[in-house]
């Protein structure tokens, strides 16, 4: 079996040019924890996810050595604030820009292996066609909830 057979097609992504508040929208409106960033040839450049976000938007102070001693977290409100505050700027700009890219034909064992191994915030593996054009996405679901088909 080959990633083609296996992966979502016709994903939700998002351009690059879009405004964090417009990532927000969409993981409002689906359940999607990561989208992939495309240029406008429909090329993926990059991935935002709703961690991303909750990372820039979370004060720098509040890292794992204070919250420990604070028994707590940093105030919702100005968590809430900083999220305001980013909301018009550009995807790209908080975006990660390591994406995993496979051809159509890789074969899904393969995929498997790569989706273990992740270590950024996204949850798929982007498939591409031969110039370069996202075609899909795979994640562990799509693994595990198709390949007993």
């Amino acid at each position: 079996m080959i990633a083609s057979n296996v992966m979502t097609m016709k994903p939700t992504t998002i351009p690059e040019d879009a405004k964090v508040k417009d990532a927000i929208v969409l993981f409002k409106s689906t359940q999607l924890h990561d989208l992939p960033v495309t240029d406008s040839e429909n090329r993926p450049i990059g991935s935002i996810s709703t961690r991303a976000i909750l990372h820039v938007a979370v004060p720098a102070y509040a890292d794992n050595k204070l919250l420990a001693a604070m028994k707590g977290g940093p105030d919702i409100e100005s968590v809430y604030n900083n999220l305001k505050n980013i909301s018009e700027k550009p995807v790209a700009k908080i975006m990660d820009q390591h994406v995993h890219l496979i051809p159509g034909d890789t074969p899904t064992s393969a995929v498997a292996a790569m989706l273990t191994n992740l270590h950024h915030d996204t949850f798929n593996i982007l498939v591409v066609d031969n110039e370069g054009r996202l075609i899909g996405t795979i994640s562990a679901r799509d693994i595990v909830c198709r390949t007993a088909e």
